[in-house]
Order: C-alpha cells, then structure tokens, then sequence
C-alpha cells in the first residue's frame, strides 16, 4: 500500500471521528405513564375514601378545583352536581432548561383535561389530553419520540417538568378529598 493511501485512510478516520463526537448526545428519555389504548400521556386511579358519601367528596372535588386553580371559572368545563363529576382544562408554564448560568427562561405553556369524578366511598381522577401550546396541535407525546429529527434535550426536561407538575397536582387531590376539612363551630362560645 503506499504512503498516501494510508495517509489518506487515517485522515477519514480522524475526520469521522471528529464528526461523531460533534453530535449532541441524545438525554436519556423520561417514560410517563401512557394509556394502552390511547398512547396518550395520562395519570389515572381510583382512590378509596371509606365512609364518605358521593355527596360529599363532591363537594371536595369542587372546593378543592376552586382553592387549587387560581382561575377556577376558567379552568372547569364541566361541573355536574348529579354525576359526581368535575372535568378541568388547566394550563401551567414550562420552562427551557438551564443555560450555562443556570437561567431558565420561559418555554411556553401547557394544558391538559383532568376529570374527577366521585362515588360513594371512592373517587377516581384521570389527567390526559397534554398539548403543548403552539400555533397548532403539540401532544406532548412527541416528546417521547427521540427518533423524530425535531427532537431536542429540551423535551426530556420538559417531560420531567410535567411529570413533576401531575404528581404535585395528583397528590394535592389527594390529600384534599381524603382528609375531611375542619369546620369551626360558630355556635360554640
């Protein structure tokens, strides 16, 4: 073999190795629970609340909707005193990751359906339907989708804000509809 040959397969070499290490490295992806069905993003369960009426969680459900949102009239879409349920479109802010002098700035707004819905003794709660707002449609399952050539580092932070922000949100629930208010008696002085 000569010379340039060689010299001309280890300049490929080095410049093909330059290249792969210029590639961004690809986050690892946050996996959020899926509906089987649907493959939309959805936090879902039934909770027991032993002794307490339909009626009444009910009416926890709608304190707690009211005490929660900051705009409840806007957020409630459907409030059906009969049913037991109270269906929800609120919205939270996301925000980019961190540059180099650890600022975040803001990355735009998400929203989602919750549905609560009370029977007697139980109550079950479902959060779905995450969409990015954008000019169009954003589901934010795309995020998960670290094949699509638009995809970026930034969807796993967001994927791990959002987790955060349902768990927060399914926790506050929660504690809200299985822990009984207290009620101060006016009478007793």
């Amino acid at each position: 073999m000569s010379m340039k040959k060689i010299l001309a397969a280890l300049c490929l070499i080095s410049i093909s190795m330059l290249a792969a290490a210029q590639k961004p490295s690809v986050a690892t992806p946050v996996t959020l629970p899926t509906d089987s069905i649907t493959k939309l993003i959805t936090y879902e369960g039934v909770i027991e609340v032993k002794g307490v009426s339909a009626d009444e969680l009910y009416r926890r459900i709608n304190d707690w909707f009211h005490s929660y949102y900051k705009n409840p009239t806007e957020v409630i879409r459907t409030n059906d005193s009969t049913a037991h349920k109270m269906i929800g479109k609120p919205r939270f802010r996301m925000s980019n990751p961190p540059d180099k002098e650890g600022t975040r700035t803001d990355a735009g707004i998400t929203q989602y359906t919750i549905t609560v819905a009370a029977k007697d003794g139980r109550y079950k709660y479902e959060l779905t339907e995450f969409n990015w707002k954008q000019l169009s449609y954003f589901a934010c399952e795309k995020w998960m989708d670290t094949k699509s050539p638009s995809y970026t580092n930034a969807y796993s932070d967001f994927l791990t804000q959002l987790d955060k922000y349902a768990i927060e949100t399914i926790a506050s629930l929660r504690d809200a509809l299985t822990h009984a208010k207290s009620v101060k008696d006016k009478d007793s002085w």
